[in-house]
C-alpha cells in the first residue's frame, strides 16, 4: 500500500520546474570577483622572474635563455601572489571559467625588444 504523502510529493515535483540548471544548455554567468585564470600580457613582460619567486606552489617557470613564461594550471592555487608581485603589471586575473579538458601547462614566448643603444659622441659627425 502506497502512502499518500509520497504520491503528493511525486505529483508536486512533476508540476514544478526542475530545481537544477540544465548545465550544458544553461550556463550561469560568472561573478565579478570570480578567479578564473591567470592571463599574461607578453608585450610588457621583462622576464624578471618575480612571479616565479612569489608563487607558493611553484606553478610558474620563467626561462630567460628561451624567453619563455610557463604556468602549470594544475598546480596553480589562484592565490594571486604572482599578479601582485609583477612590477610591470603584465599578469592579471580573468573571471572567465577555464575550459574543461584544458592543457596542464600554458607556455608563452615573450618577445623581448632590445632597446637601441645611444650613439657615442665620438662617432657622431659635427
Amino acid at each position: 500500500m502506497i502512502k499518500m504523502g509520497m504520491l503528493n510529493l511525486v505529483l508536486s515535483n512533476i508540476s514544478h520546474k526542475p530545481a537544477t540548471r540544465l548545465y550544458p544548455f544553461e550556463i550561469r554567468e560568472t561573478y565579478k570577483e570570480f578567479k578564473g585564470r591567470i592571463v599574461i600580457n607578453p608585450e610588457n613582460c621583462i622576464l624578471c622572474g618575480l612571479c616565479q619567486k612569489k608563487c607558493p606552489p611553484d606553478a610558474i617557470t620563467v626561462t630567460k635563455a628561451d624567453k619563455t613564461w610557463e604556468i602549470n594550471l594544475f598546480r596553480c592555487i589562484m592565490c594571486t601572489e604572482c599578479v601582485t608581485g609583477c612590477p610591470k603589471d603584465c599578469l592579471s586575473i580573468s573571471n572567465e571559467r577555464p575550459k574543461t579538458g584544458a592543457k596542464e601547462t600554458v607556455k608563452v614566448v615573450v618577445p623581448i625588444v632590445e632597446k637601441p643603444k645611444a650613439a657615442s659622441k665620438a662617432a657622431s659627425p659635427k
